[in-house]
């Protein structure tokens, strides 16, 4: 991806030399080539969640995301429940007894630590650490 974005770079470099030359002296066609080829998106944090026979995994660990990163909890379950996301503005994700894998996305735009968990079990899935 970085190799892509980089050969992209370098082409559009080429083709800013590249031009009429009537344009006016003055124009600045670095800027305005710059903006031809926005960096690479963030990609998404994947947080796989299992619950079964009364227990979730994981349990309890931190998971580092920045700030705008989207955030994706996959959970498979055997059991009904609620899992929770306790950020501004908070998610929930409904999951029913051995239905196909349910997903939530979202993205957290305030640094600092945000608790994802179970509802019905009481326990901490994971700590999302969120970093600017």
């Amino acid at each position: 991806m970085r190799r892509l974005a980089a050969i992209l770079f370098a082409t559009a470099l080429l083709t800013a030399g590249c031009g009429d030359d009537d344009a006016d002296p003055g124009t600045d066609r670095t800027a305005a080539t710059s903006t031809a080829s926005p960096g690479p998106a963030e990609e998404a944090v994947v947080v796989e969640i299992t619950i079964a026979q009364g227990k979730v995994t994981p349990q309890g660990e931190r998971v580092e995301v920045k700030v705008g990163q989207p955030v994706t909890l996959s959970v498979t379950s055997d059991a009904a429940d609620e899992i929770h996301v306790h950020s501004d503005p908070e998610h929930s994700l409904d999951v029913t007894a051995g239905a196909q894998r349910k997903k939530l996305t979202f993205e957290l735009e305030t640094p600092g630590q945000v608790a994802v968990e179970s509802h019905h079990l009481d326990a901490t899935i994971v700590q999302l650490v969120v970093t600017p």
